[in-house]
């Protein structure tokens, strides 16, 4: 008897970063992850082969592998990719389709994707800074005329390259009254640790205990991040 094949997406939809839609509309960062899935059910009596693949006006932009579809059985098709596009907008097809990539033998369904690349930075503080050695403390006690270094991570979570650098302020007025480091690239997808340096120096009628503002910015002097410690010189 001759196997038959009837593939079947009835009743399962595509999910596009585990989010089930019919027609999707998305933005995303150039050099993110995007995330295909479709289920696919086998209602005939023979072993199938089905994938998913992605075009843009009939040219091939993606293609996953193949995955087995045992008869009466249900297989979630999976497509994973790393947006590499042109920065605009790409108005794309998903396909299920029956066979082997990338171009199958028939079309099991279809679903629109209008997607929106961009490129811009997003860049956040990681954890706390260390300061003279010490993550994240709230009290630092040198001694005069001691240089201490501070660095604090910076995470760029965007497409784009981005600028940071790290800032103190200290109240009252001691010497010195603040540090303010170079811009610093962040490339995208990456951390960098960002450093500055205090030298603990004060003619002794100045006092000697002083609550430091440290901040992390961009280039457009847009805060970050804060903490607060108290420098104690001795």
């Amino acid at each position: 008897m001759t196997s038959m094949l009837d593939f079947l997406t009835r009743g399962a939809r595509l999910s596009v970063d585990q989010v089930q839609h019919g027609q999707f509309t998305k933005t995303k960062q150039s050099g993110e992850g995007i995330d295909f899935t479709w289920p696919c059910t086998n209602s005939g009596n023979g072993d199938g082969t089905a994938f998913i693949r992605v075009t843009e006006a009939g040219l091939l932009v993606w293609s996953g592998a193949p995955f087995t579809v045992q008869p009466n059985q249900t297989v979630p098709l999976n497509l994973k990719e790393t947006i590499d596009l042109p920065l605009g907008l790409h108005n794309l097809i998903a396909e299920a389709q029956e066979g082997f990539p990338p171009t199958g033998s028939k079309l099991i369904a279809a679903d629109t994707l209008a997607l929106t690349v961009v490129s811009n930075p997003i860049l956040t503080p990681v954890g706390l800074p260390t300061i003279a050695g010490v993550l994240g403390p709230t009290l630092v006690t040198v001694l005069e005329g001691t240089t201490f270094v501070i660095t604090w991570p910076c995470q760029n979570s965007g497409g784009g390259n981005g600028l940071a650098r790290l800032r103190t302020v200290n109240s009252p007025l001691t010497i010195p009254s603040g540090t303010s480091s170079g811009l610093v690239t962040i490339p995208g997808f990456s951390t960098v640790t960002l450093l500055t340096a205090i030298t603990a120096s004060q003619p002794p009628f100045l006092v000697k205990t002083s609550t430091i503002t440290l901040t992390m910015r961009d280039d457009n002097d847009v805060v970050l991040g804060t903490h607060l410690f108290v420098l104690v010189i001795i």
